[in-house]
């Protein structure tokens, strides 16, 4: 069993970033990547559900605002309009009243499924120059 389970680790490897063995223990980590479409701009971007929307969006050369990173200052709030989210912490920066209108806190908030994001404040980043 343990050769079949790495056999398929090795080709789902191969197609993606997206699954990882623990060879001690013969377990498997799956991650999963979601679309992500920030509005009103109709930008999107890849969001891997082991990463916050915020260092997604970064990656994708999306700015949205932030200043603490840790759920606590609310720069970063803005509102999910689709799709679910999780959070590592037990109590984001959110009261029950915003939680029921569909703020969150992409600083601490990871995507389960596709989402949609309004947040009129993102930015387009400039491309890293390679070579």
């Amino acid at each position: 069993m343990a050769g079949t389970t790495r056999s398929m680790a090795a080709a789902d490897l191969a197609a993606g970033p997206w699954i990882l063995q623990d060879e001690r223990h013969h377990t498997m980590i799956f991650q999963a990547e979601f679309t992500v479409r920030i509005e009103p701009q109709g930008w999107t971007f890849a969001a891997s559900d082991a990463v916050p929307l915020l260092q997604a969006a970064r990656n994708a050369a999306i700015g949205l605002p932030s200043s603490c990173r840790n759920g606590t200052c609310r720069t970063c709030m803005c509102r999910l309009l689709s799709g679910q989210i999780r959070y590592q912490i037990e109590w984001p920066g959110l009261s029950s009243d915003e939680k029921k209108d569909g703020y969150i806190l992409p600083c601490i908030a990871y995507p389960q499924s596709d989402l949609v994001i309004e947040e009129p404040r993102a930015t387009a980043l400039p491309l890293p120059v390679l070579g």
